[in-house]
């Protein structure tokens, strides 16, 4: 609640400030990309918080990441950031709380086309993510298009993780995001998302390949861009789960390896 409270007063102060040119890049969405890019030489910091709440028993993390973005080119944007965490979680009789670093992360996006001006918008995303006993890179193909009041997206996403348990041990992860939404006013939207994460395992011989676990998420998205500020949030329960942990325990929801709820709040600001 202290982090939300924080997050309503920078968007109370940051709408006192004089209106200054609208960026292209304000997000819409909260788990989707857009392929927008900011122009050359501009600069926005970004503060996300996301709330992942409900698994097998009582638990509640808070995922926070500060990030700076800045315009290379017209096309090309990069950004750099730093995330932290915190988890608090019934160990047996006990509920016990803990907070950590989640390493620093960089971020690239160039721009295809445009979503507005051509048949479809698109853009390649590659963001690189490191800690002491954790490598990650991830790739993404973005598209999206403007269709009158109504904007759609979609992005296909590969990633690959590298973590240290004693061992050195490494994932494949696949997802896929859609959301569509609606301009109720030229500041406001409404709308919704769907995401589905899967994460396959080798089996020891290297020989196959299985899906072993996975889920799929949606809920409403609710945007709001300003002239110096942009804010989108959304609340997107886990629908269904799937793989081995589901066959095990017999089922419909991963509470294993995934959260029964996520809620996240995006605040842009144009600096």
């Amino acid at each position: 609640m202290k982090h939300l409270t924080t997050l309503l007063r920078l968007v109370w102060l940051f709408g006192l400030l004089s209106a200054v040119p609208a960026m292209a890049n304000e997000r819409h969405f909260t788990l989707s990309y857009e392929s927008a890019t900011l122009p050359a030489g501009a600069i926005e910091i970004e503060p996300q918080t996301t709330f992942r709440m409900g698994r097998e028993q009582y638990y509640l993390g808070m995922d926070h990441r500060l990030e700076f973005e800045f315009g290379i080119t017209d096309r090309l944007m990069g950004a750099i950031y730093l995330n932290f965490g915190s988890e608090t979680a019934r160990a047996g009789s006990e509920i016990v709380s803990s907070s950590q670093s989640q390493g620093a992360s960089a971020e690239f996006k160039y721009n295809l086309s445009n979503a507005s001006a051509d048949a479809i918008g698109s853009a390649l995303y590659l963001e690189l993510t490191a800690t002491p006993l954790e490598y990650e890179i991830e790739g993404k193909l973005l598209l999206d298009k403007r269709l009158g009041t109504w904007h759609v997206v979609g992005n296909l996403i590969y990633e690959r993780e590298w973590g240290f348990e004693g061992f050195w041990n490494n994932e494949h992860k696949i997802a896929v995001s859609l959301g569509a939404t609606h301009f109720l006013t030229e500041h406001l939207t409404l709308g919704a998302e769907v995401y589905g994460q899967g994460t396959l395992e080798q089996s020891a011989a290297g020989s196959d390949t299985s899906l072993a676990h996975g889920a799929l998420f949606a809920g409403p998205v609710v945007g709001y861009a300003s002239h110096s500020w942009w804010l989108a949030t959304s609340v997107t329960p886990q629908l269904v789960g799937f793989g081995d942990a589901v066959t095990a325990a017999g089922t419909t929801r991963d509470l294993q390896d995934f959260h029964a709820v996520q809620a996240r709040v995006i605040l842009g600001i144009h600096l």
